[in-house]
């Protein structure tokens, strides 16, 4: 049987973030404690992550969540609405609440909902946002085509940023968001390889790029807006 993650206090996630070139506020630290605990509690019944080291899950996984805030809040900023209008995030193939959970932490605008087709995930991340007190933040069980339409009709005046992690290859993950999503709206993808111009679906232009590097590896995030030819 899988051994389960031990997990750590505020202070030692702090310490560690640290390490790793990141100053954490003490309700960060305290936020990702929690998560990383509950990771280690449910480790030994659902193989959630890869890592079974705390400080592993923190260096390659929980990292890019405060990557991704950075590129949301610095060059991705222009592109989504100001402050006060309605935003709606949608996390397409939640799993483990990465990037999502850990990213309410660093970044945490308008509504932010899990799209996680597998049930005992979807417990998982149901338990870790009523346990971690995550305002603005809910979990939809099933699949996607019949998820996020209902959550879209709710909020007909958000605009909408969809976010994937792992859940499909970036061409066809923009597909299926343009197939699901209606005006105003953006893609993040988040890849360990570049995203060639040249492999863009015509439907959509890169409107912002980055780069940062975890445990030594390159990884690339690409913000995907309508493109004037889809109009």
């Amino acid at each position: 049987m899988r051994q389960g993650l031990t997990g750590p206090d505020a202070p030692a996630v702090r310490r560690e973030a640290a390490r790793l070139g990141r100053e954490l506020l003490p309700e960060q630290a305290g936020l990702l404690a929690g998560y990383l605990a509950l990771l280690g509690r449910w480790s030994s019944k659902v193989n959630l992550v890869g890592p079974s080291q705390w400080q592993d899950v923190l260096e390659t996984l929980v990292a890019d969540s405060w990557h991704v805030a950075d590129f949301l809040a610095g060059p991705g900023a222009g592109i989504l609405p100001m402050a006060g209008q309605t935003l709606l995030t949608l996390d397409f193939g939640a799993g483990a609440g990465l990037p999502g959970i850990p990213l309410r932490a660093f970044w945490n605008r308008g509504d932010y909902v899990l799209l996680e087709a597998r049930q005992k995930r979807s417990v998982f991340l149901g338990e870790a946002v009523a346990r971690l007190g995550l305002a603005g933040m809910s979990v939809a069980e099933g699949r996607v085509e019949a998820t996020a339409p209902p959550i879209l009709a709710a909020r007909p005046e958000a605009f909408v940023l969809c976010i994937s992690r792992a859940f499909a290859p970036w061409p066809q993950f923009l597909g299926i968001c343009r197939g699901l999503v209606r005006r105003p709206m953006a893609v993040l993808t988040m890849t360990g390889s570049p995203t060639p111009a040249t492999e863009t679906p015509p439907e959509f232009a890169v409107a912002a790029t980055g780069s940062y590097a975890v445990a030594g590896k390159p990884r690339y995030m690409s913000l995907f807006t309508p493109s004037a030819a889809s109009i």
